[in-house]
């Protein structure tokens, strides 16, 4: 047996190490504190408390539990280096201080002086750029990176040259206005295409609401186009996310369509919260990748009178329905569609699993509605039929699916024969006559429901059984 540690092999002294991290992480402060306001106007009894401010970024607990392994050798030194430099967090400094004279909060009597402190809210990006640019070899440790609060022309005029020493970076989050303010050769070096460095295979969008100064401001209305320039090929990208909504210059689908002329290789596609991109942005990147594609999540932000994310409104005669089921490798799906029909289960080969979840505003062919059309209510039911097939194919091949099918404000559970919904109209149109079966449902509005902690919100889950006999009656309806 070695008789010192260090002379262990590497991945089983990793292994060690990583143990001692982790029990280190317990041990030291995981959030950040501060002191509450002072009353105004002062009085004798001045008690100031220490508050909870939020969680410490993951890359600073990190960077402090490993601070004991750092000074005991240069070996540990080198493999505490490069663990707590693996992931990145850079975020924009918010908020504001104020420095006390007094080195006791005891002796805080009579008059209270203080002096309000001015920070740099972009001195972290400014340190990290000279920092990575300065040592090259801890740019090079460089995992992950995610920045976070900058949206401006200056601001990513710096994170693009920070992502140039990162030779080894495989994941990336960036502001959407990235695509806006990067150049050809920006881009084509972090994806890769100049073969100076290792192109990333994870790339994340994040979108928010800009202030009007900002708006305002003409440097930030600049677009450089760097989508339509032949340098960039995102044909080494395996995942893409698109998260949130802004007002100011958003992703729409003719930057998606072109993302999608060379994202050929996409494993997985998240859009999330994004009003400004639609259904055929998607399927772009759906017909794209098509042979590669595993994980879809296509999840629009609700509207005022959804309370589901909102299926797009259709500008095209493809079938969507159709065209998912030309994804052989694609397994998890959460998706919105204009429409659906059972075509889209019909196909006993797919690889699906897990929860699938489907939004959509109603069936193929009856796009004016389900209400009044009993032939479209007729071949809805039949798509229900469909998926608790598939549902049953899938078991066969020793993979568990379960599929959600959200219609307008209903939600519909094949498997177990249930419909979610609101139906205290009904029951009040039926004197309480209906439904027979109703139990509390933990499914609804988002944002209300136990689902996530909450109490119990308006949707009850009926058979369906009894939602046809409530459509029937006209107590409720599609």
């Amino acid at each position: 047996m070695p008789a010192r540690i260090d002379t262990l092999p590497y991945e089983l002294l990793s292994t060690i190490l990583l143990e001692a991290t982790d029990a280190n992480l317990h041990e030291i402060p995981r959030y950040t504190y501060g002191l509450s306001k002072a009353p105004e106007p002062l009085h004798e009894d001045v008690r100031i408390q220490r508050v909870v401010r939020g969680h410490m970024a993951p890359d600073a607990t990190r960077w402090e539990a490993t601070n004991s392994i750092r000074q005991v050798n240069r070996r540990w030194h080198e493999w505490a280096i490069e663990h707590a430099m693996k992931d990145l967090y850079i975020r924009r400094w918010r908020g504001s201080e104020r420095w006390m004279d007094s080195r006791n909060l005891a002796t805080l009597r009579g008059k209270f002086n203080a002096v309000t402190v001015y920070r740099d809210p972009y001195y972290s990006l400014k340190q990290a750029a000279q920092l990575l640019a300065r040592d090259h070899d801890t740019a090079a440790l460089v995992r992950r990176l995610w920045f976070d609060g900058f949206y401006s022309f200056e601001t990513l005029s710096i994170m693009f040259d920070t992502l140039r020493y990162c030779k080894n970076l495989n994941m990336v989050t960036l502001p959407w206005s990235a695509l806006r303010y990067g150049s050809g050769e920006d881009w084509s070096k972090l994806l890769g295409q100049d073969h100076s460095r290792k192109g990333i295979s994870s790339l994340e969008l994040l979108a928010v609401d800009l202030k009007a100064a900002q708006m305002a401001n003409t440097i930030n209305q600049i677009d450089r186009k760097p989508l339509e320039s032949r340098l960039v090929n995102f044909g080494g990208l395996r995942r893409l996310k698109i998260f949130g909504s802004t007002n100011f210059m958003p992703i729409v689908d003719e930057d998606i369509i072109k993302i999608a002329r060379t994202a050929t290789s996409l494993e997985e596609l998240h859009v999330t919260g994004t009003s400004s991109i639609t259904v055929k942005g998607i399927m772009a990147i759906v017909e794209g990748s098509r042979e590669t594609l595993r994980v879809l999540e296509y999840s629009p932000p609700p509207n005022a009178n959804f309370e589901h994310p909102d299926p797009a409104i259709p500008d095209t005669t493809d079938h969507y329905c159709q065209m998912l089921l030309r994804c052989p490798q694609l397994r998890n799906l959460s998706i919105s569609l204009p429409s659906i029909c059972s075509d889209l289960f019909c196909d006993s080969t797919i690889r699906w699993c897990g929860e699938v979840q489907v939004r959509a505003g109603g069936i193929c062919g009856f796009q004016r509605g389900l209400k009044h059309s009993v032939p479209g209510q007729q071949r809805f039911w039949d798509t229900i039929k469909m998926s608790r097939s598939l549902m049953e194919a899938r078991e066969e091949d020793g993979d568990q699916l379960d599929i959600e099918i959200f219609i307008n404000h209903w939600i519909f559970e094949p498997r177990d024969h249930r419909v979610h919904g609101n139906i205290i109209a009904g029951e009040v149109l039926s004197d309480m006559s209906w439904p027979v079966d109703r139990r509390l449902s933990s499914k609804g509005p988002y944002g209300s429901t136990s689902v996530y902690g909450k109490e119990e919100g308006p949707y009850s889950s009926i058979s369906e059984k009894s939602f046809i006999q409530g459509v029937q009656h006209g107590y409720i309806s599609f």
